[in-house]
């Protein structure tokens, strides 16, 4: 069993590593004291047991308090801080072209959401960003 402890850790820790969400560490805890148990010449059903009970009990306990802890001072980007704003179209958005949008004293892309134009002089919100343009609605007055 202890190969089969050590590839479920090793695995374990590679998929945390890739993807850093906290998704696998805990079998890697589980698998860490299935391996201990193991190389105590537990029984392994015993094993199997204590993988899983300590699998479940790491990801539920600890995985909300650590995830509270990684998320720490994020810092917004520009394009973030831009999301739920009001902005000018300084340039008239179609359902073939993309126009311009001012918000935040900053110029950017925009396009509509539902391909509707919104012409020069409207104010809209913006509700998203798409690559390098902003995705808007046009605010009914």
């Amino acid at each position: 069993m202890i190969p089969i402890w050590l590839g479920i850790i090793i695995a374990a820790i590679v998929i945390e590593v890739i993807t850093v969400d906290l998704v696998s560490v805990w079998f890697a805890a589980g698998g860490i004291i299935a391996l201990i148990l193991c190389l105590l010449g537990i029984n392994r059903s015993i094993q199997i047991a204590a993988f899983i009970i300590i699998a479940i009990i790491t990801a539920v306990v600890v995985r909300p308090i650590a995830k509270k802890y990684m998320r720490g001072n994020i810092e917004r980007t520009n394009f973030d801080r831009v999301i739920g704003k009001h902005g000018l179209i300084t340039k008239t958005i179609t359902a073939d072209t993309k126009g311009e949008v001012k918000v935040m004293s900053m110029l950017w892309l925009a396009s509509s959401i539902d391909n509707t134009t919104i012409n020069e002089g409207d104010y809209c919100e913006i509700l998203a960003v798409e690559g390098a343009h902003l995705v808007v609605k046009k605010i009914e007055e």
